[in-house]
C-alpha cells in the first residue's frame, strides 16, 4: 500500500533557501522518479496568496507538477467548495479621497472628510494586497489582508489599549470566520485559538491547533508519512515545537518520521558539545517517531553515541543538482558567499577571511548572495565592513532565482559557518565546477569536499589558511580546472537514484511495531474535546467495555456519570460558578470502587471558562476559571464587529 507523504514547512517561497528548499528539492525529486502518487507540501503559517505562489513555482520550474500544497489552516475552511468571498474594492465609496503614499502608485491613502481611513497596498495591477483601517486618532485598528483575486481572506484586529489581544479571524469561502486565533498583549506569538465549526473547539495552544488541523488532513488516507522537519519555537508555535505537534497526530498507519537540517550541538558545536534544549527535548523521546533522518555519517555516529537508537538512525544526504554545461568563463577575482545574515551563518567571518584575500589580490571581489533581518547582526556586519574598509570590494547582491547568476562565473564559493547540517551549496556550487572553500565544521563540508582535490577544507577558525588557499584558486587557472573537473565527478557519490531509494525505503516501511505511544499508553482517558458545553473524552486503547467515568463537584454533592459509547464518554457537567471544581474518576467492570482518573500525558482542547487541568497529584479535574483574559479579549471583539456594522 504506498502512502501518502506529507512534508509540512512554516512557508513556501522561492526567496526562502535552506530548510525549505531542501524540502521543495525533495518532493521534487520524489514526484519525479519515486513512483509515488501523492507527495504533499503542508504549509503550517498563513500564506494569504499560496494558490499563486504555488502557480509560479510550477510555471517556472521550481516545483513539480505532482506536488500538491495545502495550507494547514485553511484545510479547517468547512465551508461548501463555492467561492463566495468577494474581492474588496475601497475606491469604489464615492466619499473617499484617494492620495497616493509618495512616488508609490501601489500604495493609496483614503480619507474621508480630512480623517485618514484607509491605507491599500496593491498589486502592479491594482489588485489589494491589504487594506489598513484607522480611527480618527489615526491608530490602525484593523487590517484585511487578500488573497491573488483581491478576495479577504484573514482580518486582523489590533489592539487600542496597552492590555489587549491582537485578534486574527480566518475567512472562509462562504465569507465567515471559521478560525480565530489570539496573541498575547505585546507580543507576536500566536496564542489561544477557537474554531467555529463544524465543531466548535478551543485550543489553549496552536500546538493542539496544529495537531488536530494534521488528524484531520490524514484522517483521508489509509496510510500516510509525515516528516518534521525543524526543532525551532516559531512564532506559530511559541509553546510547541513542530517534534511535539507531529508526535502527538493520531493516525492508525501513520509512519512519523524527524528530520535533521541542522548541528544538534550548540556551540562550539562538536562532539561533547552540550545539546540544543529542543533537541534534547526530540532525542529523549526518540522512541516515539519512526525514524530520524540526518545528511551525514557524521551526525548519525554522534548521535548514537550520545543518545543510543542507532537502528532509527537514518543517513540519506542532499540530492546533487545535474552538472551544468555553462559556456560563462570564470571571473578569477569574483568569490562568492550564499548565506543569510544570521550569526551562525557567520557572515562578519566571512568578511575577515576577504579581508585577508583583499591584502593579497587587490581585484578581489566577495559577492553575497542571501537575505538580511535588518537586524542587530545586520548593523554589526555593516560597521565591520566600514571598518575593514573593504566597501568597494564587498557587494551584497539582490535576490535571484537562477543559480548561474550566482555560480557561474564564480572562482571559488566561500563557507565559513559555525554550524550546519550538509549546505545544499556544496553540491550546487560544484555542479558549475566551481569549488568550495570552507572551514571543517560539523556538518557537511568534510562529507563533500576532499581537501586539495575538489576544494579546500581549513581548521575552524584559521581564517590565515583560508585566506590562503582561495588566493592560490585565484592565481592558478590550471588549479581552478583540475578542481573543477573532480567537482563534476563528486556529484556522482550524491545521485538521484539512491537519494529516491532511500527516501522511498523510509517512508513506505510500516509504522515500527515497537514504536512507544506515550499519550494512550494504557490511559483510561487519552484526549479531551468539547462539543458545545459537553464534555467529549476518548478512551485510550486498553480501556475495557463497560467502563464508567463520574465527575463529582468537589465540596458539593453534584454528580456527571457516563458510560463507554462508542470509543468515547459524553458528559454533561452541571451547572457551574467561577471557583467551582469537578474531579474525575473511574469505574472499570471488574472493579466496583472508583479510582481518580488520571491525566497522564492525555491531549485536552480546553473551551473557556471550563479548563480541564492536572492536580498537584496527577489527576484529571475540570475548574470554572474566572478567565479575565477571554472576558476581556471576547469584549473587545464585539466592540471591534459592532463598529464595523455601524
Amino acid at each position: 500500500m504506498q502512502p501518502t507523504v506529507h512534508f509540512p514547512v512554516s512557508t513556501l517561497a522561492l526567496q526562502r533557501g535552506g530548510l525549505v528548499k531542501a524540502v521543495r528539492n525533495r518532493a521534487n525529486t520524489l514526484a519525479e522518479h519515486s513512483g509515488l502518487d501523492h507527495i504533499h507540501i503542508d504549509v503550517l503559517g498563513f500564506q494569504p496568496r499560496l494558490e499563486a505562489d504555488v502557480a509560479r513555482l510550477k510555471a517556472e520550474g521550481h516545483l513539480h507538477p505532482d506536488v500538491q500544497v495545502s495550507s494547514v489552516l485553511f484545510s479547517l475552511d468547512p465551508s461548501p467548495s463555492v467561492e463566495r468571498r468577494r474581492a474588496s474594492v475601497p475606491h469604489l465609496d464615492k466619499q473617499l479621497v484617494k492620495i497616493q503614499d509618495g512616488a508609490d502608485a501601489r500604495s493609496n491613502r483614503y480619507f474621508r472628510d480630512g480623517l485618514l481611513e484607509l491605507f491599500v497596498r496593491a498589486d502592479p495591477n491594482g489588485t489589494p494586497r491589504y487594506i489598513d483601517y484607522f480611527n480618527s486618532e489615526r491608530h490602525r485598528v484593523r487590517r484585511e489582508e487578500m488573497d491573488q483575486s483581491g478576495r479577504t481572506v484573514r482580518v486582523v484586529h489590533y489592539p487600542t489599549a496597552p492590555n489587549d489581544v491582537v485578534v486574527q479571524r480566518y475567512i472562509g469561502r462562504d465569507g465567515h470566520c471559521f478560525l480565530t486565533i489570539w496573541q498575547a498583549p505585546g507580543s507576536s506569538h500566536w496564542d489561544q485559538s477557537f474554531l467555529f465549526s463544524p465543531t466548535p473547539l478551543h485550543f489553549s495552544d496552536t500546538g493542539q491547533l496544529y495537531t488536530h488541523a494534521f488528524e484531520r488532513l490524514l484522517a483521508k488516507h489509509e496510510s500516510a508519512a509525515i516528516t518534521t522537519e525543524f526543532r525551532e519555537n516559531l512564532d506559530i508555535l511559541p509553546h510547541h515545537s513542530l517534534d511535539e505537534v507531529v508526535r502527538s497526530i493520531r493516525h492508525p498507519n501513520l509512519r512519523k518520521i524527524v528530520t535533521a537540517h541542522s548541528n544538534h550541538l550548540e556551540p562550539p558545536y562538536i562532539a561533547g558539545s552540550r545539546v540544543s534544549r529542543n533537541w534534547r527535548a526530540l532525542m529523549d523521546r526518540l522512541d516515539e517517531y519512526d525514524a530520524l533522518v540526518v545528511l551525514t555519517e557524521a551526525q548519525r555516529k554522534d548521535m548514537a553515541a550520545d543518545f543510543g537508537h542507532a537502528e532509527r538512525l537514518e543517513v540519506i544526504p542532499q540530492v546533487a543538482p545535474p552538472r551544468k554545461n555553462h559556456k560563462a568563463d570564470t571571473d578569477s577575482n569574483r568569490l562568492i558567499l550564499v548565506a543569510r545574515t544570521h550569526p551562525k551563518k557567520r557572515v562578519d567571518e566571512a568578511i575577515r577571511v576577504f579581508r585577508k584575500v583583499l591584502d593579497g589580490n587587490p581585484d578581489a571581489v566577495l559577492e553575497i548572495f542571501g537575505f538580511g533581518y535588518n537586524d542587530d547582526e545586520e548593523q554589526r556586519i555593516q560597521r565591520l565592513i566600514a571598518e575593514l574598509k573593504v566597501d568597494d570590494h564587498v557587494r551584497f547582491m539582490p535576490f535571484t532565482n537562477n543559480p548561474e547568476r550566482i555560480y557561474a562565473t564564480a572562482c571559488a564559493t566561500l563557507l565559513t559557518s559555525a554550524s550546519e547540517g550538509f549546505p545544499l551549496i556544496l553540491l550546487e556550487s560544484m555542479s558549475y565546477g566551481v569549488p568550495v572553500v570552507a572551514y571543517d565544521s560539523n556538518y557537511g563540508p568534510r562529507d563533500v569536499i576532499v581537501d586539495g582535490e575538489n576544494g579546500y577544507l581549513a581548521d575552524f577558525e584559521d581564517s590565515d589558511a583560508l585566506a590562503k588557499k582561495i588566493l592560490q584558486l585565484m592565481q592558478d587557472r590550471e588549479l581552478r580546472s583540475r578542481f573543477g573537473a573532480a567537482c563534476f565527478s563528486t556529484l556522482s557519490r550524491f545521485d538521484t537514484k539512491t537519494f529516491v531509494a532511500n527516501w522511498v525505503r523510509v517512508v513506505s516501511a510500516p509504522p515500527r511495531s515497537d514504536r512507544v505511544n506515550r499519550t494512550p499508553g494504557g490511559a483510561v482517558v487519552d484526549q479531551v474535546s468539547w462539543n458545545g458545553s459537553r464534555m467529549l473524552l476518548r478512551a485510550g486503547s486498553d480501556v475495557a467495555p463497560g467502563t464508567k467515568l463520574i465527575f463529582r463537584r468537589r465540596h458539593g454533592s453534584s454528580v456527571a456519570v457516563a458510560a463507554l459509547a462508542d470509543g468515547r464518554w459524553t458528559i454533561e457537567l452541571p451547572e457551574s460558578r467561577p471557583g467551582d471544581i469537578f474531579d474525575a474518576y473511574v469505574r472499570a467492570p471488574e472493579q466496583p470502587a472508583e479510582k481518580r482518573l488520571a491525566y497522564a500525558g492525555l491531549q485536552a482542547f480546553q473551551r473557556a471558562p471550563l479548563e480541564v487541568y492536572p492536580t498537584k497529584h496527577g489527576s484529571l479535574s475540570v475548574r470554572h476559571r474566572d478567565n479575565r483574559f477571554v472576558v476581556r479579549g471576547r469584549k473587545w471583539l464585539r466592540r471591534q464587529l459592532g463598529r464595523k456594522r455601524q
